[in-house]
């Protein structure tokens, strides 16, 4: 069971990976949004955020 904390921190990380996907006229793909996502948290300096872009990121594969 996914708590709504969860929830959020997925949706969130998820949601940013599909603007970033958009805004370069990419494709919205399971590849691409993971690429994006992994891209995000390479530079993610927070750890939160940084377990929200691993969560949802795993969810795709």
């Amino acid at each position: 069971m996914v708590s709504e904390d969860n929830r959020t921190e997925i949706s969130l990380a998820l949601g940013e990976a599909v603007l970033e996907v958009v805004q370069k006229g990419q494709e919205v793909s399971r590849e691409n949004l993971a690429r994006a996502m992994k891209s995000k948290a390479e530079r993610e300096s927070d750890d939160e955020r940084l377990l929200g872009y691993w969560k949802a990121c795993h969810m795709l594969v």
